[in-house]
């Protein structure tokens, strides 16, 4: 059956009570005008709009009634009101009786030919309006997650590197892969990481220790207890590698700690690495070792500052639980799940020193099996951080705060090209935070080339137009 194109003659044979109640049926709300925009009736059959809906605006102007941004729109639909054709619906925020609760509907308008009156069909948007704001609050979540997980990537790193064992990481299938390296690994191994990352490790052992090998990582995985086993590398040199297993992200893993049996040679190998122990020592970061117990064994100058002690010396032997704030239940959590795994945990806390005053701190902290049980921990203060050159300006906190205002107001696809600018530049000037400025380093942690983000550092002011960028 064709459509028809004449809505006169489907309706020519309706009562005025039956086109008013179509009208009711399709519409959320009515308001009746006369041909200066004033109210002259309106009616709802919504509950919620009836409930948010003053009862005073008869004889008021509808342009009175709506949020200052639904302004210009109403006059477009007064002038473009015929009585020909419908016009367009447009978003209008109407004032609630609530204090800062806008109702934006959909809104478009006629003009009768029998009484030049205007009348405006409404229908109610909140629910679209509330799925915007909650695709917002995502957008938010995930770029404040983004970033606390590069954050979590740089201080896991850092404590991966700056230990004086060589440590390998392999997947836990028949050719154990080589996962991860440090730089202690790369100078026992004498192997370029690059040579060495997806390898095989049995190919780094003589042909007559692979099975000796291969039953004793059998064996790790299967007891999931530390074991310790004797081997030679291809090279010739006997080597101790204690193993341990993990999961992640339910692939099994292997954490293996390589030690060579001549030990001069190990003293040697490591040598150079007392520099590393000295910027631990020197680091900005609050550095700690402890008994999984919490006894301090180790602390660095920046942890003696944050909590007000005179030297390492008042700190070994006391228990770490000491020097945080009253509240430890995540701290407590933190150090369960680490007692006897080799893996790594953070959390927030805070630390109380003796003048009495609390700094907040975020915690990171991993576990050591080999060859004694203790766990590390680096200490950053949230508040110095944030007020220390920090490059996320006022102007731009406020642009993130007022973006949710913006729902319910304007389109969903401007939102959404705004929140995309703003995400990225929050992005892109938290990895020159991480990375100090070193543009190279930013761009490999946002994945893009050397060129897109010189481009995106202009588009956003971040850079010195007078100055030649390398």
């Amino acid at each position: 059956m064709p459509i028809s194109h004449h809505p006169d003659k489907l309706f020519a044979e309706l009562s005025g009570k039956e086109l008013s109640q179509i009208a009711r049926t399709s519409a959320d709300i009515s308001f009746v005008l006369d041909d200066l925009g004033s109210i002259q009736s309106f009616y709802s059959d919504n509950k919620y709009l009836a409930k948010q809906i003053t009862d005073d605006l008869i004889g008021k102007k509808w342009s009175e009634v709506v949020e200052p941004d639904s302004r210009t729109k109403v006059q477009r639909l007064l002038d473009d009101a015929s009585p020909d054709t419908i016009t367009k619906f447009r978003q209008i925020n109407m004032i609630g009786n609530e204090r800062n609760v806008a109702l934006p509907m959909m809104c478009a308008s006629i003009k009768t030919s029998s009484n030049q009156k205007i009348i405006v069909i409404g229908r109610d948007i909140t629910e679209v309006s509330r799925l915007q704001q909650n695709l917002v609050s995502a957008q938010k979540e995930i770029c404040q997650n983004y970033l606390q997980i590069s954050q979590l990537e740089e201080r896991f790193q850092s404590i991966f590197e700056i230990g004086t064992e060589s440590i390998v990481i392999v997947k836990a299938d028949d050719e154990y892969p080589i996962v991860e390296m440090n730089r202690n690994a790369i100078k026992q191994l004498l192997l370029a990481k690059s040579n060495c990352i997806g390898k095989s490790l049995l190919s780094l052992l003589p042909a007559n220790e692979l099975s000796n090998t291969k039953n004793f990582l059998q064996g790790v995985q299967d007891t999931d207890e530390p074991s310790i086993l004797k081997t030679l590398l291809r090279n010739g040199a006997a080597i101790q590698i204690s193993a341990t297993s993990f999961t992640n992200v339910r692939i099994p893993y292997l954490l293996l700690n390589l030690m060579p049996l001549d030990l001069a040679k190990a003293s040697s190998l490591l040598e150079s690495d007392s520099l590393t122990i000295k910027a631990i020592e020197n680091n900005a970061y609050g550095f700690v070792v402890c008994t999984p117990e919490g006894l301090i064994l180790k602390a660095n100058k920046a942890f003696n500052k944050l909590s007000a002690t005179r030297g390492e010396q008042d700190l070994i032997g006391t228990n770490i639980r000491n020097y945080l704030g009253p509240e430890t239940t995540d701290f407590d959590l933190m150090m369960q799940s680490l007692n006897g795994k080799a893996s790594s945990q953070s959390c927030i806390s805070s630390i109380n020193n003796v003048s009495s005053s609390i700094k907040l701190v975020d915690i990171s902290a991993v576990s050591v099996a080999q060859p004694h049980a203790c766990i590390g921990m680096i200490f950053r203060q949230v508040d110095s951080r944030q007020n220390k050159g920090a490059r996320i300006d006022k102007k731009l906190v406020r642009s993130s705060q007022e973006l949710s205002m913006l729902v319910g107001k304007v389109p969903l696809k401007d939102i959404l090209a705004e929140t995309t600018d703003l995400i990225e530049q929050l992005c892109i000037k938290a990895a020159l935070d991480l990375t100090q400025d070193n543009r190279v380093s930013a761009s490999e942690i946002l994945g893009l080339s050397r060129q897109s983000l010189y481009i995106k550092l202009r588009k956003y002011g971040l850079v010195d137009l007078n100055k030649d960028i390398d």
